[in-house]
């Protein structure tokens, strides 16, 4: 491979670092790649307990994303799985999520479907331009839908504030589904389906190997690792000087001196490790996630459900049995419980979500608590002005010589793994002056 002469150094290495590296490695960059964790993966991570394998994040993929074409042998470690996602409503049904027009809408009492059809009129011409969440979903929704689905719960719950107070830019990039399912055509074309003209064939979900994520992050180091990569973990990382004429990188024990660093890092530890004060206005959910064993029927059919309802505190869970099947006889699932404030009581948070799961009659069985984790900075809280807030930081941070992507790297919104690899490998072959187009295609 033809060598450029430049060199980065990368900070962290969950899916954006990964990718970056790679498409600079694959750009003849010498590439250093440094994570302050023990392993890779980011808050993708997996926990085994006994026999029971539970994650913190989301375990699926897609099979044609720019992650696997760049990592073809880390895709063959992965299963397709066929899955799907409902939720439960205010009223205690299940829905699919995050929204139906046949069961929310067509088949509601016509009466009900009236005064939903007022109440989005109403919304249409008295309100002003959505400035947040909340008037984003009641301009698309109405008022009455954007509260009877429990979409209005869900955001609360996800973030621990009002969907008024989340940003505008967050529903631009998040709810952007609802502005499409409120359109007449859209309605239309589920009254009456249209033929489509033939498309490529859509992207094939698969989900992590049996046994965790180590293995798929694993085969993707030992990859970077043949293209030439200098990877290093558990790195203490002290400081980011651009002083001296190139990028240093100081750690407790080291000094790295590169042409770029580029950072996928919380915006405000990257922001601290340049000399710049953090902000306040950007903050994260601490994620605390529950590993829980059942033997039981459970009442609803999919493998992810998420909590709409106006109760309990819990917002997602994942049954872990119905993509890897059960182990003698028990269920296993990983509850999601966002703590925006106060202390991690697992004992107390799980009697909470059995309690609703039972009262939802969805639990009937024996429910056990067998672990626990707690993942500070899970996810960015987007309240109202943090765009802004973060898009200045981003200046004062870039004016120093350093680079910045990812979810978590831009305080920035992206939903699935394969938008983070897509974003990290157009920032990347960017840097490098490549096409980011070019790579290689992922294995069946």
């Amino acid at each position: 491979m033809h060598q450029t002469g430049k060199t980065v150094v990368i900070l962290g290495a969950g899916i954006s670092g990964l990718v970056a590296a790679k498409v600079l490695a694959d750009q003849g960059w010498r590439v250093t790649l440094l994570e302050p964790a023990a392993m890779a993966g980011g808050n993708q991570r997996s926990r085994t307990i006994g026999d029971f394998t539970f994650d913190i994040g989301s375990f699926i993929f897609f099979d044609d994303g720019a992650f696997f074409r760049l990592f073809p042998e880390a895709g063959r470690t992965c299963q397709p799985v066929a899955i799907a996602a409902t939720r439960i409503t205010p009223t205690g049904r299940i829905h699919a999520y995050p929204i139906s027009i046949r069961d929310d809408v067509l088949r509601q009492p016509i009466t009900a479907m009236l005064l939903d059809l007022a109440s989005l009129l109403y919304a249409r011409i008295v309100s002003h331009r959505p400035v947040s969440a909340g008037s984003f979903a009641r301009y698309y929704l109405g008022r009455r839908l954007f509260v009877r689905t429990g979409l209005s719960n869900y955001i609360t719950r996800m973030f621990g504030i009002a969907a008024d107070d989340i940003d505008y830019a967050f529903a631009e990039k998040r709810m952007a589904w609802i502005a499409r399912s409120a359109r007449i055509s859209s309605l239309t074309d589920r009254l009456v389906p249209k033929r489509r003209a033939a498309s490529r064939p859509a992207a094939r979900p698969v989900v992590r190997p049996r046994a965790g994520f180590e293995g798929l992050f694993a085969t993707a180091i030992a990859q970077l690792r043949d293209a030439g990569v200098d990877v290093r973990f558990d790195v203490a990382l002290a400081a980011i000087d651009g002083s001296i004429g190139a990028m240093a990188v100081h750690t407790s024990g080291d000094t790295l001196t590169a042409d770029r660093v580029v950072s996928t890092l919380p915006l405000n530890l990257t922001a601290g490790l340049c000399g710049v004060a953090p902000s306040p206005t950007l903050q994260s959910v601490t994620l605390l996630t529950l590993y829980v064993s059942f033997k039981g029927e459970l009442g609803f059919a999919s493998g992810i459900l998420c909590n709409f309802s106006n109760d309990g505190a819990w917002k997602r869970l994942t049954v872990h049995s119905r993509v890897y099947g059960q182990v003698d006889g028990y269920d296993y699932l990983g509850v999601e419980v966002p703590l925006t404030s106060g202390d991690a009581d697992a004992q107390a948070a799980f009697e909470d979500f059995a309690v609703h799961m039972r009262r939802s009659r969805l639990l009937d069985g024996d429910a056990l608590l067998v672990g626990h984790d707690v993942t500070p900075g899970a996810y960015p809280i987007y309240r109202r002005g943090s765009s802004d807030e973060s898009r200045r930081l981003i200046e004062e941070i870039e004016a120093r010589g350093v680079d910045l992507i990812g979810r978590q790297g831009r305080f920035d919104y992206l939903p699935t793994s394969s938008a983070a690899a897509k974003e990290a490998r157009h920032f990347a072959a960017a840097i490098a002056g490549a096409d980011p187009a070019g790579s290689t295609p992922v294995a069946p």
